[in-house]
C-alpha cells in the first residue's frame, strides 16, 4: 500500500512507520531534514504521513512548500494526521523555536472541503485534500492522587465533552479557549 512515514518523529516511534528527523536525540530511521527528505521522495510513493508537535517549528515560507511536497509525495486516497499545539497553548508561546501558530479551522483554510461549520475562504487550498476530522486535546498539567488513587481532573471531563462534536468544537475555541487552554489540535486529512 506504500510507505507510511513520520515526520520529524524526535525520540517518538511509531510501529509501522518510518521515522524521518535530524533532531539530537532523534529515534529517526532516517535521519535526514524532513523536507530535504520529501523532496528525495517520488511522486505518489506514500500512502500515510503522521507528524506530531513538528509543524509549528516550520517558518511560515517554509510551511507551505512542506504542505506542497507532502502532497506530491501523497497517494491518492493517502492519509494524513497532524497534531499540533493550540494557539492557546501556553506552552506554545514559550518554546522560542514555534513559529507557526493552529486553531481547529488551520487545514480548513487549507483543504478543498471541511468536517468543521464555520466557512472560510479556501483561496489557499491544496487540491484533493479533504479534512474528515478534528480533535482537541486537553492535558492535565498535573495528576493529584489522594491514597493512591488517580483523581479526576477537569482535562478528562473536556476531552469527551467538547470533542463529542465538531461544532463542540468550534464553540469552545471562540468563547473559552481564552479562559481554559486547548493544549493540540489533530487534524485528519485525506487525498482523493
Amino acid at each position: 500500500g506504500g510507505l507510511r512515514v513520520n515526520l520529524g518523529c524526535g525520540s517518538k516511534v511509531r510501529p509501522g512507520f518510518l521515522g524521518v528527523d535530524l533532531g539530537e536525540n532523534t529515534k529517526a530511521d532516517v535521519k535526514m531534514d524532513v523536507l530535504a527528505w520529501l523532496r528525495a521522495q517520488p511522486e505518489a510513493s506514500v500512502s500515510e504521513v503522521y507528524s506530531r508537535h513538528m509543524l509549528e517549528h516550520l517558518p511560515p515560507e517554509v510551511f507551505r512548500e512542506f504542505l506542497e511536497q507532502v502532497n506530491r509525495v501523497l497517494k491518492p486516497g493517502g492519509q494524513l494526521l497532524f497534531i499540533v499545539p493550540h494557539y492557546s497553548n501556553p506552552y506554545y508561546y514559550s518554546d522560542p523555536t514555534h513559529r507557526q501558530p493552529f486553531g481547529v479551522h488551520t487545514f480548513s483554510y487549507l483543504c478543498e472541503t471541511t468536517c468543521l461549520h464555520r466557512g472560510v475562504p479556501n483561496y489557499a487550498r491544496i487540491p484533493g485534500w479533504h479534512l474528515t476530522k478534528v480533535r482537541v486535546g486537553f492535558l492535565p498539567y498535573g495528576r493529584l492522587r489522594l491514597l493512591g488513587i488517580k483523581l479526576p481532573m477537569l482535562s478528562d471531563l473536556l476531552n469527551p465533552l467538547v470533542n463529542a462534536t465538531h461544532r463542540g468544537i468550534e464553540l469552545f475555541e471562540r468563547y473559552l479557549a481564552g479562559v481554559l487552554s486547548i493544549y493540540e489540535v489533530s487534524y485528519w486529512i485525506e487525498k482523493r
